[in-house]
């Protein structure tokens, strides 16, 4: 079978148009995110229940909309993986395991980027009730945003093995600088899990390590991504046409 062909043919619009569907919704999660949740950067672990009962009863109308924003738009990795997966399959033999793994990855992830923007609103929805239940609910939302990579590494790990593996392809979306540079990405996401043990410093949930890092990097490979993808189908289509 020849490494660089599929049993069928697929759309690049529609690979394109899947793209720009999740870089719009990942902007529009960003903006929700930031500006209406206002849990950019997330507040100190040493808050009080008191402390974080008053953020979401000051806050409460606009964590509740931007939780309505941030959760219809917060599985964003979706129709990337899907496009991801697509382009790994042209370079794989036999039944497309790493193709398969990576979009099954992608879709897990997305719903610990769900669940946050959820558990937020939850947190704001009932603004009189005991301050303890409210710190509760902000602390699993803010350890569930940080803390859950354990999907995140099968969608890296598979990306990796095929760009470092494959027979090189011109068209290929995935050359070997960009396997290493998402097992980099794998390693710096990791990090997250530390949130766990610290309040303070930058291992806290929102330190350096924990927070800023993470978030920037996985930004920044979202981005590269995408551009490695539309570049390749641009030549993909030029090379069919």
């Amino acid at each position: 079978m020849n490494p660089v062909s599929t049993d069928m043919p697929v759309s690049y619009s529609a690979q394109r148009a899947l793209i720009w569907w999740a870089l719009s919704l990942l902007l529009v999660f960003m903006v929700a995110f930031v500006f209406l949740i206002r849990l950019v950067p997330l507040p100190p672990a040493t808050w009080t229940a008191d402390q974080v009962a008053a953020f979401y009863q000051a806050n409460g109308g606009s964590v509740r909309l931007g939780a309505v924003i941030a959760s219809w738009v917060a599985g964003f990795m979706v129709p990337l993986a899907l496009v991801i997966s697509v382009q790994m399959r042209r370079l794989e033999q036999g039944w497309p395991l790493w193709a398969t793994l990576q979009f099954a990855g992608g879709c897990l992830m997305s719903m610990f980027l769900v669940f946050p923007p959820l558990l937020w609103g939850v947190a704001a929805f009932t603004p009189d009730r005991p301050a303890e239940i409210t710190l509760l609910i902000h602390e699993l939302a803010n350890l569930t945003l940080v803390t859950t990579d354990q999907y995140f590494i099968f969608q890296f790990v598979a990306i990796a093995v095929v760009s470092l593996t494959a027979k090189h392809d011109e068209m290929s979306p995935f050359p070997r600088w960009f396997g290493y540079y998402t097992i980099w990405t794998a390693f710096m996401f990791e990090l997250g899990a530390f949130g766990f043990i610290p309040r303070t410093g930058p291992f806290a949930w929102n330190g350096l390590f924990v927070f800023w890092i993470p978030l920037s990097i996985f930004l920044l490979w979202i981005l590269v991504t995408s551009f490695m993808l539309f570049r390749a189908l641009k030549r993909q289509e030029a090379v069919s046409a």
